[in-house]
């Protein structure tokens, strides 16, 4: 194989690496929901954790994240385990960019500060963590404290 042929090959297998991986991540769906507010407390359905496949086996969500009219940002709900959440308000501490959630990661595609799971920086250039709010449940319900 001479140069010419050799670069030819590994810029199609490049492409074809690049087009696989945006092909799977786009298959990976990140579940919302529309929550309510009523005296700075967000609220929605606890069962918003529960995924229900077609042959009926229900799978559990690990984040849910939460729109809400009026409010700039949504918030990412991690499930911990036992009855324990943490809420994220999705802004950015660096410059106030909307923050995405891939899984157990959380980014800023304007200047790439990542955080964790509980809002903790991870890479910068932010160096605040992200804003967490208190949260409850009953039976039902999650409330989210926004005050």
């Amino acid at each position: 194989m001479n140069r010419k042929e050799f670069i030819q090959t590994c810029g199609v297998s490049c492409l074809g690496f690049a087009g696989i991986s945006m092909a799977l991540t786009g298959c990976a769906s990140l579940y919302s929901v529309q929550g309510t507010v009523t005296d700075k407390t967000i609220s929605f359905p606890k069962d918003s954790f529960v995924e229900i496949k077609k042959s009926g086996k229900k799978l559990p969500r690990r984040v849910v994240v939460v729109n809400v009219d009026n409010l700039k940002f949504p918030v990412a709900v991690y499930d911990n385990g036992n009855d324990k959440y943490t809420a994220l308000w999705l802004k950015c501490s660096h410059q106030g960019n909307e923050v995405s959630v891939h899984g157990d990661l959380l980014s800023c595609s304007a200047h790439g500060s990542e955080y964790d799971t509980l809002g903790k920086v991870i890479k910068g250039p932010a160096k605040e963590d992200l804003r967490k709010f208190n949260v409850r449940s009953n039976e039902t319900t999650l409330y989210i404290e926004l005050a």
